[in-house]
């Protein structure tokens, strides 16, 4: 007796094999998917905690200058900072948005300030970090005479001529956690 075909029981064997090695492939392929962006994430967040460090710098060695008042909204700040060999320098941050990626850009340009106003010819912008959103935030002294601080999406110049502090908000991963860097502004009274 010669058999020509297999019968149902080896089918779903066969059938039963061939499934666990592909469940087996695709949890092994989906592992490793999900390390690769966790690791991309870590990535992208340490370039921007790094690029937050240089803001943090640079608005720490900012002063008033008459010539370039602080202004912050909650899509920018600009401040005067001391460069090299005396040089002034307007530091302009500014948020754009990435219409290709849905997420917004923080960007850069710093100008040099010479002969009573500001080069933007030599100015070259910088890209500094993308998130799911971004925004600047000051802290005012509150209102209501009580000493403390309450945080306000612009800078209001009447209030002093340079923030205490300036928070920077930012939307990141796939969860969009939001996360927060406050910069002190050391400055004379």
């Amino acid at each position: 007796m010669t058999r020509k075909a297999f019968t149902l029981i080896e089918l779903i064997i066969a059938t039963l094999i061939l499934s666990v090695v592909i469940v087996s492939i695709y949890g092994v392929f989906s592992a490793g998917t999900k390390a690769w962006n966790r690791n991309a994430e870590a990535k992208n967040f340490q370039k921007i905690r790094i690029a937050l460090l240089k803001i943090q710098k640079e608005l720490r060695s900012s002063f008033f200058f008459s010539g370039i008042p602080f202004n912050g909204t909650s899509l920018g700040i600009t401040f005067p900072v001391a460069g090299e060999k005396g040089k002034i320098y307007a530091v302009n941050y500014y948020i754009l948005e990435d219409r290709n990626k849905g997420r917004e850009v923080l960007m850069k340009r710093k100008s040099v300030f010479t002969d009573g106003r500001i080069l933007e010819k030599q100015a070259m912008d910088e890209f500094i970090f993308s998130a799911d959103s971004i925004s600047f935030e000051y802290a005012h002294k509150s209102k209501d005479g009580l000493e403390g601080l309450e945080w306000k999406g612009a800078w209001e110049k009447s209030q002093e001529k340079i923030p205490s502090l300036v928070k920077i908000n930012f939307k990141l991963g796939p969860d969009k956690e939001i996360y927060h860097k406050i910069i002190v502004i050391p400055h004379e009274k």
